[in-house]
């Protein structure tokens, strides 16, 4: 069974090398790469595939700003797959001090 890792702002930067560095060490990953921008997401869809194509790739879109984006990405994740075996948080977010980071932890990982 292949291991399942999702990566936050997996479209640019950081989180594009870090997709490039794990299908280097693994190309029997599924990375889901979890993106704001879609059409950005799907182009780094097709760039790795094509360099990693025995890899498994899918995207889920995400706005880690919104906290509504970010439970229907959870929401997708849960019934996509059965686990997540590495989740890599590099979306960067800006600080919203009425966010409540307990409930928010809750709500994504319970059943």
């Amino acid at each position: 069974m292949r291991k399942v890792v999702l990566i936050t702002g997996a479209s640019s930067g950081i989180g594009l090398a870090l997709c490039k560095r794990l299908l280097a060490e693994d190309d029997e990953l599924h990375l889901c790469l979890a993106c704001r921008n879609m059409s950005k997401a799907e182009a780094v869809h097709a760039a790795l595939l094509a360099s990693h194509p025995t890899a498994e790739v899918t995207i889920v879109q995400v706005d880690v700003s919104n906290l509504q984006s970010v439970f229907q990405a959870s929401k997708e994740l849960k019934q996509r797959f059965q686990r997540l075996d590495c989740i890599y948080l590099n979306a960067g977010i800006m600080p919203n001090p009425h966010l409540n980071i307990k409930a928010l932890f809750f709500g994504l990982f319970s059943s």
